[in-house]
């Protein structure tokens, strides 16, 4: 009798929290609005106190440093390997089978695809620069602020041929997707309730394309993070790999070699541009990238006619390799307010959480619209509807709860009579 109860109440469980949870928004925009960005660990391994030098690069990822006013999502954590760290971290260290120190390992949000870090080397300030940011990080960002629903980053494999073919088939598929895809019809509830920013109709159904080679030096770390977004990509070396990065810097996953089809690029598709069936973003397939991106502050209403993006520049200060590779993009030139300088204070020091605290410095910092171009690039919603509409879709999606609820009762009841039955 009870192993009937059992699923009975799972199902219960299941097909309630799936209505609750559930709402209208296409994936894509619900994840631009409303995912924050996952944070890297950048975990430092040292013996003893650091040198003034050594201090320095870790300053930038304090409250006022470079890394936190650029809003980076990546958090810093010192390990003193002379003041009996965790087993984890011990362990963590060995696996990087290298003796240099300081050390810097990067590693993907937690739990990582790839625990052991897609990358380690020395605690500089060009490296730190590089891992946080690059020219077509950037360039992707722009293109997902402008409302556009994905950006395909295409990674060569090497072989002319292979990757001819590949791309071909998808920007192919890409075009038709965009022809005979439709986007899911917003519910009024869900404007009401604040799931979308923006008009229904100003939402755009385009995709795009970015091819970036392996030896691509200026993009090397970006690759290797991209790489490292599932556990074994890396296996796939010689095939070109094709990765849709949407929301705030999210790739759903990655089609490989043969994989680029059009049967598994139209289901990417439909994935990202579906209603999102579930709002927790845990419980969604993806694994976030790095990037140096205030996206609570350009992440704006979208205008009816694609509005200017300030450029994003990342720690072009740092080195001069970084100053190169963010060439020709434009900075704006403010003044940096007084603070007193500050230094961490603790092992652990979240970028994330003190990004907005200071504004950034001119070679830091993500150029301002002004302030009356925003104001008209801004999409007024359209009239809401009357209040006894929005009550009305509430109480529909009210019901459809009470519904699946009555069914699961009367199944639960006709089970225990039955059973009843049975033993009498």
């Amino acid at each position: 009798m009870r192993r009937l109860l059992i699923p009975v109440t799972l199902l219960s469980a299941l097909l309630t929290t799936t209505v609750i949870w559930a709402c209208s928004v296409p994936v894509f925009r619900y994840a631009l609005e409303r995912w924050p960005a996952d944070q890297y660990s950048a975990v430092v391994f040292h013996r003893g106190p650091l040198q003034p030098e050594q201090q320095r690069v870790v300053d930038l990822f304090a409250k006022e440093g470079a890394v936190a006013r650029q809003s980076a999502n990546v958090e810093l954590k010192l390990v003193d390997l002379d003041a009996d760290p965790a087993p984890q971290e011990l362990e963590l260290w060995k696996r990087q089978d290298s003796q240099t120190l300081p050390l810097l390992v990067m590693r993907t949000p937690l739990p990582a695809p790839v625990p052991v870090g897609f990358w380690s080397g020395e605690l500089t300030e060009e490296n730190v620069s590089r891992l946080i940011d690059s020219p077509l990080r950037q360039k992707i960002a722009k293109q997902l602020i402008n409302g556009q629903t994905a950006v395909w980053v295409f990674l060569e494999s090497g072989d002319a041929e292979q990757d001819k073919a590949a791309l071909e088939q998808l920007k192919a598929e890409l075009k038709r997707m965009e022809k005979t895809l439709k986007l899911p019809e917003i519910e009024q509830a869900d404007i009401e309730q604040g799931l979308v920013s923006v008009a229904p109709d100003s939402l755009k159904l385009k995709f795009s394309v970015e091819t970036l080679s392996r030896k691509e030096a200026a993009e090397d770390y970006f690759t290797r993070m991209l790489i490292a977004t599932e556990n074994d990509l890396h296996e796939f070396s010689d095939e070109p790999m094709a990765l849709p990065v949407f929301g705030r810097g999210r790739v759903l996953y990655a089609l490989i070699g043969k994989g680029i089809n059009p049967g598994t690029i139209e289901q990417a598709c439909r994935d990202l541009t579906g209603p999102c069936t579930c709002q927790v973003k845990d419980q969604n397939p993806g694994t976030d990238l790095l990037m140096a991106v205030n996206w609570e502050k350009l992440v704006t209403p979208t205008p009816q006619e694609e509005k200017e993006i300030p450029d994003l520049t990342g720690l072009t200060s740092f080195s001069k390799q970084g100053a190169d590779a963010a060439q020709g993009l434009s900075m704006s030139k403010e003044k940096e307010p007084k603070s007193d300088q500050a230094t961490p204070k603790t092992e652990s020091v979240s970028a994330e959480q003190t990004a907005q605290a200071e504004p950034a410095t001119a070679e830091t910092k993500v150029q301002k619209q002004e302030s009356d171009s925003a104001d008209a690039g801004t999409t007024e919603l359209p009239a809401a509807g009357t209040t006894e509409a929005a009550q009305s879709s509430s109480l529909l999606r009210n019901l459809s709860i009470l519904a699946v609820l009555a069914i699961v009762i009367v199944l639960a009841a006709s089970y225990i009579v039955m059973g009843r039955k049975s033993e009498s």
